[in-house]
């Protein structure tokens, strides 16, 4: 069932129970008003019957005169003895003789069902030296109260079905202008699914209700995922882009060695080597990529690490491993946090090796605990920098993209693939942290981390 549907017939269904209840109210305060009325007439008629009337007129057969002055056009007065046998009985028709005989020792009123209309009753004591005689029954049909309900219940009748008619109606249009807004997500849905082309849902700028919000919530998730998808698209072209040109050298080198190689020792072995220099900066980039994906997914393992030691022994290997000059700077023997210790030494290499690429003399690497005073910590700061050949203050915004190179014959001579700044920032990143560059060009490059660790004493 839709919304539309289940809105309107849910304010219809409320609708018809606020109805119903109003018009059993009415009509019973009707009811009770009219009777009350009725009532008060009648008592007053008894009332002053009995003090006009004698003992003689109420029981002499041959005295009726005063007691049918008194009968109402459609009612019945009887007069009982003390054992309620009727003594004086006049009605103006016949059919009131079926109603019940009552002698009382009280005065009495009563609304029963007549064998025409409803009767009003009341029955009153007839007294002689403080003792019962004899009962006066006075009663009247009340044949307007009937009429007069028969016309408030056509009316509520009447009256109701136009307001549930209205109320359908109603709650129709008012759920349709409510639900325009979320059928025009729907559409835009339904459209996105068809064309693969995304779409935004056109926003008013009056109002901060719910639908509103529902509106600038998916036109932002539209941004986000276009800008995905986007991303997508680019990091597909470069890698395409990446991977053609080894290929290519690869496709070239295999031919000549099939054509001449073979005779030719010496062009085989260029080709050899060059298929094998090729295939190993595959092996990089493929690596890379591997490496770019699972630091978007993987979630930290953190445990205590002390990160004095670890940057310590990451710059020794690195320091053998390429015979450069790495120097490590802080003002302490530790400094012990709860992080993840592989993914702090992954993004210390890849930095590294961004100096170590695109510099020639020594490298600092600085670590510093940041403090609001002497007692309080706020996190742990990384800083490697470098003497090179610096970045353009133009291209700093780019450099974390990935596959972006400054000068892509520069990185394709160091062996560069232009992923490594990419990884480090999402490794920074899941570690709740910021990374900056400051750059001058041939002066050298710095690369500026913050994590927000709390450093333990």
């Amino acid at each position: 069932m839709r919304i539309k549907t289940k809105i309107t017939l849910l304010t219809t269904s409320w609708l018809i129970g606020i109805l119903l209840a109003m018009n059993v109210g009415v009509y019973f305060a009707f009811l009770n008003m009219t009777t009350d009325s009725e009532r008060d007439w009648l008592c007053s008629r008894v009332d002053l019957l009995m003090k006009k009337a004698s003992i003689a007129e109420f029981f002499d057969p041959g005295n009726n005169d005063l007691l049918q002055s008194y009968l109402p056009d459609h009612g019945m007065i009887r007069v009982l003895d003390a054992s309620g046998v009727p003594v004086k009985t006049f009605y103006s028709h016949d059919e009131l003789k079926s109603v019940p005989i009552m002698p009382v020792m009280k005065r009495q009123s009563s609304l029963v069902s007549g064998p025409v209309l409803p009767l009003l009753i009341f029955r009153n004591p007839i007294t002689e030296n403080d003792r019962v005689i004899g009962t006066l029954e006075f009663g009247e049909e009340l044949d307007a109260l009937d009429e007069n309900i028969s016309i408030l219940i056509l009316i509520q009748i009447c009256s109701s079905l136009g307001a549930i008619v209205l109320c359908f109606l109603g709650g129709s249009i008012v759920a349709k202008w409510i639900l325009k807004p979320i059928t025009k997500l729907a559409l835009t849905m339904e459209s996105i699914e068809r064309s693969l082309v995304f779409q935004k849902i056109h926003v008013v700028n009056k109002g901060h209700d719910e639908i509103k919000a529902l509106a600038v919530t998916f036109n932002r998730m539209i941004d986000r995922i276009e800008e995905s998808f986007a991303k997508q698209r680019q990091f597909v072209s470069d890698a395409s882009h990446e991977l053609k040109t080894p290929l290519t050298i690869i496709e070239g080198y295999a031919s000549l060695l099939l054509r001449w190689g073979l005779e030719d020792e010496k062009s085989g072995r260029e080709a050899a080597e060059s298929i094998y220099s090729e295939a190993l900066r595959m092996r990089q980039m493929t690596m890379q990529l591997l490496q770019l994906a699972a630091s978007e997914q993987i979630a930290p393992i953190t445990e205590t690490v002390d990160m004095v030691q670890l940057c310590a022994e990451t710059i020794t290997r690195l320091r053998h491993m390429v015979q450069r000059d790495i120097q490590l700077v802080t003002k302490v023997s530790q400094l012990i946090v709860e992080a993840d210790p592989l993914q702090m030494k992954q993004m210390l290499i890849l930095l590294l090796d961004n100096a170590i690429k695109y510099s020639s003399d020594l490298i600092h690497v600085e670590l510093l605990a940041q403090s609001v005073n002497a007692e309080e910590t706020i996190g742990l700061e990384i800083r490697v920098k470098d003497h090179g050949i610096g970045i353009p203050k133009e291209e700093l915004a780019q450099v974390f993209e990935r596959f972006y190179r400054v000068d892509p014959s520069r990185d394709r001579k160091t062996g560069g693939t232009g992923l490594g700044l990419s990884i480090a920032r999402n490794i920074v990143n899941m570690n709740s942290g910021t990374i900056r560059i400051k750059s001058e060009v041939n002066v050298g490059t710095e690369v500026i981390v913050f994590f927000p660790f709390r450093i333990k004493q």
